[in-house]
């Protein structure tokens, strides 16, 4: 009872809001660009804790080009990952960090919140992918052009994150993701750099 009055108080607060400013910004504003971008985003970041999105486990399957990381690097995801960690994002996903104790069990679990933090994000990049679609339709160039901008930033960037984050994960541990490896009492070290460098947003 609690979980869906939490849903849906969230809900009619991110709808007025979303009424509000197209109301008072204007709907081609680039003031409202970045609002349809931020306020869902907000929404679903709040009911995510309650119910977690889910996508199929084929999407999140890393492919081949993806698993050094060094693609997501050329195209500055190390740099977002430093904004985000000091950003009000931030809050949304307090534990998105390496647990101190580094079992099979605390890392699977680490892995799957990065999972629903990704499926969050790539909800929303194709979600508002439509609004900017609708405002070009509609001639509103500016407003168009911004909120892909917006929508690549605070939605694409953290897709992107949370796909370089995992696969660090299963570089740096990949005999505790292995079924081959006896779960029991199975643990790994991490060293400093690699609390730098995965599980941040």
């Amino acid at each position: 009872m609690l979980k869906s009055l939490l849903v849906a108080v969230a809900t009619v607060i991110a709808a007025a809001l979303l009424v509000w400013g197209e109301r008072t910004l204007g709907a081609s504003s680039a003031a409202f660009a970045f609002l349809v971008v931020w306020l869902p985003m907000t929404w679903l970041g709040t009911v995510s804790r309650v119910v977690p999105p889910r996508l199929p486990d084929s999407y999140h399957e890393l492919r081949a080009v993806e698993r050094d990381g060094r693609l997501y690097e050329r195209l500055g995801v190390r740099l977002s990952k430093r904004l985000l960690r000091r950003g009000p994002l931030a809050v949304f996903n307090p534990d998105l960090h390496l647990p101190t104790e580094r079992s099979r069990e605390r890392l699977a679990h680490l892995d799957q919140r990065m999972r629903d933090a990704e499926a969050s994000h790539f909800i929303l990049l194709v979600a508002t992918s439509g609004i900017a679609l609708n405002a070009l339709a509609r001639g509103w160039w500016t407003a168009a052009l911004l909120t892909v901008v917006f929508d690549v930033l605070l939605n694409g960037y953290p897709v992107m994150l949370q796909r370089y984050n995992r696969a660090r994960l299963h570089q740096r541990f990949a005999p505790l993701f292995d079924d081959d490896t006896p779960p029991q009492g199975a643990s790994a070290p991490a060293s400093e750099s690699a609390r730098e460098d995965i599980g941040v947003i």
